[in-house]
């Protein structure tokens, strides 16, 4: 049977990844070498995950094989991005201190063919940061009957769980569970309008594990008041999702220049946030529908709970013992006589 076309976009954004070696980027899909089971290069193939994986991402992952000057350019691009890599080639250059060869040597090794390449993929990133809820919707045909809509979702559910595991930065995710292990450390967790609840998950959860751990309020001018005591050494969690919020941006530059360390859940187009974080988590927000999805972001935290649980070990569990004891007595409340 036939599937409906949203459903088809949206197999295409989590086909099979192929193995990739040095290819071409165009547009906003990267083209590949598809490498048969005995090493045999193949044909030329369109790898459909590419869309997930945005050029900032990209430089995130060649950061290790770029010369300094090239690391010069890719900080640059990271702190203002994408502003910086819609600039000419000179500008560029001179934001970073280098010169104009490197800049184009520094785009061939992202996989591009040219500058111009470069920056209509970052043209069509910034479209996407932009893209509404209520823009998607309109974009999208409105085809499914709501029993197929079920299976399908649950499907690209399954689909954008993997694509988070491609995705993620592994060794971020270590560093970020590390920060959190260590108990000397304060930590604040930060949400926005739609990840809010998902902050105070971890909040919560983080909370059973180890002592100074604390929500930072975000109604109206609440963050700076919290934010006014952060001190170097604490650590700041920062969930911030298309369309980015401005407030939660400030927070995390704000933190930053206070010797917090930041650490950013993010989608596909990272945050503007990311400027100002040491670890930032990618998460794919792929789903039916025009309202990005979370599942892949709460796959990843209640990963980074387990994980850090496994680590605290006994720490963690007689803390967990000491909060059961305090509930079942009269401490707060429960248990307390009629009238009390």
């Amino acid at each position: 049977m036939r599937e409906p076309s949203l459903v088809r976009r949206r197999r295409r954004a989590f086909a099979p990844p192929l193995e990739a070696v040095p290819g071409k980027l165009t547009g906003d899909r990267i083209l590949v070498k598809n490498v048969s089971g005995d090493g045999e290069m193949g044909r030329d193939v369109t790898n459909d995950t590419a869309p997930e994986s945005r050029v900032g991402e990209l430089v995130r992952q060649r950061l290790a094989s770029l010369s300094q000057a090239e690391r010069k350019l890719a900080r640059v691009l990271l702190a203002s991005y994408p502003i910086a890599g819609l600039e000419s080639v000179a500008r560029f250059a001179e934001r970073a201190g280098v010169s104009p060869p490197t800049v184009t040597r520094f785009i061939t090794k992202l996989g591009f063919t040219g500058y111009p390449e470069f920056q209509e993929v970052l043209r069509h990133e910034v479209q996407a940061r932009l893209s509404s809820p209520l823009k998607r919707y309109r974009d999208e045909p409105q085809e499914q009957a709501a029993g197929s809509l079920l299976t399908d979702s649950l499907g690209v559910s399954r689909r954008s769980l993997q694509a988070t595991v491609e995705q993620l930065s592994h060794h971020d995710f270590e560093e970020a569970v590390a920060l959190l292990c260590d108990v000397r450390r304060r930590v604040l967790v930060l949400g926005g309008r739609v990840s809010g609840q998902l902050a105070r998950y971890l909040a919560g959860q983080l909370h059973l594990l180890r002592p100074g751990v604390a929500l930072v309020d975000t109604e109206r001018g609440a963050p700076a008041k919290q934010l006014i005591d952060v001190r170097k050494g604490d650590v700041l969690r920062v969930f911030d999702y298309r369309r980015y919020q401005a407030d939660t941006i400030e927070s995390a530059r704000i933190a930053s220049t206070q010797g917090c360390s930041v650490v950013l859940f993010t989608d596909p187009w990272l945050s503007p946030a990311s400027a100002f974080a040491r670890q930032v988590l990618v998460t794919s927000v792929e789903t039916v529908g025009p309202f990005d999805s979370l599942v892949g972001a709460t796959a990843v935290v209640e990963a980074m709970v387990a994980a850090v649980l496994n680590r605290l070990g006994p720490r963690a569990q007689s803390r967990m013992q000491n909060l059961e004891r305090l509930r079942a007595s009269d401490v707060i409340g429960e248990g307390e006589p009629p009238g009390g």
